[in-house]
């Protein structure tokens, strides 16, 4: 759980300018400290540098697959929360990012529903170490 008085840290990795922008704005209104990136390299260093309590992240990086960058994801010390926004619910990849240790699976079109999953995670306990090799 997030402690009391500080705002949730949530790094949003999307390749639309737009949409990275629409996302940054919403979770601001809501009360988190949002930043972006639009890119998956740079998304593995700001979570080595920095600490962030959710990742939202698209499933489509221009520079790195998503179940690339979800396997080095699970490399670091230092795990946040993950929610993958999608545009469509084929069961496949759901499965498969589930198994790499997303816990959330959303819309990416439906903002109200993207800014609860971030609400949700933030009210978890934090993730422990990394285990995965």
């Amino acid at each position: 759980m997030i402690g009391v008085g500080s705002r949730p840290k949530v790094l949003i990795v999307e390749s639309n300018d737009a949409m990275a922008q629409a996302f940054e704005t919403r979770l601001q209104e809501a009360g988190f400290d949002a930043r972006t990136t639009w890119s998956g390299h740079e998304a593995l260093a700001l979570l080595r540098s920095n600490d962030f309590d959710v990742l939202l992240m698209d499933n489509y990086l221009p520079d790195l697959h998503a179940t690339d960058f979800l396997v080095r994801l699970n490399r670091l010390p230092l795990q946040p929360w993950v929610v993958v926004m999608k545009g469509d619910a084929e069961p496949a990849p759901v499965r498969r990012y589930r198994g790499l240790g997303a816990s959330s699976i959303v819309n990416k079109r439906d903002t109200a529903q993207v800014v609860q999953a971030v609400a949700t995670c933030c009210a978890r306990e934090p993730l422990a170490k990394a285990t995965v090799q």
